[in-house]
């Protein structure tokens, strides 16, 4: 069972049907996550403002693929938050912004 609710950006669903071998370890991967986000992630704020993703977290699928995703009772209190979808959203939701190959992942936008 969930702890939290998930929201699915559009370019999350695109991604999932795309890379559709990946697809069954994906639906595991979000699972987990749904029942503790915090387990085994990334936090991905970037002090150097290379990568842009203060807020976002993401999580291996293998060797390639992440999934990127916002937690958004972490989020709200982000200042520098670029993916802040949370603002009408419980704070129990995690947000699933893309999933693909580490740098298409990762560039994000």
């Amino acid at each position: 069972m969930s702890d939290y609710q998930a929201v699915y950006e559009d370019l999350f669903v695109k991604n999932l049907r795309r890379y559709s071998s990946i697809k069954k370890l994906a639906k595991k991967k979000i699972n987990r996550i749904l029942t503790n986000p915090y387990h085994n992630t990334e936090s991905l704020g970037d002090p150097s403002g290379k990568l842009n993703l203060i807020g976002c977290r993401s999580v291996r699928i293998d060797r390639n693929f992440r999934i990127v995703f916002v937690i958004c009772e972490e989020c709200i209190n982000i200042k520098n938050c670029q993916f802040c979808f949370c603002e009408d959203l419980l704070d129990k939701t995690i947000v699933f912004l893309t999933i693909g190959p580490h740098e298409k992942a990762y560039a994000v936008k």
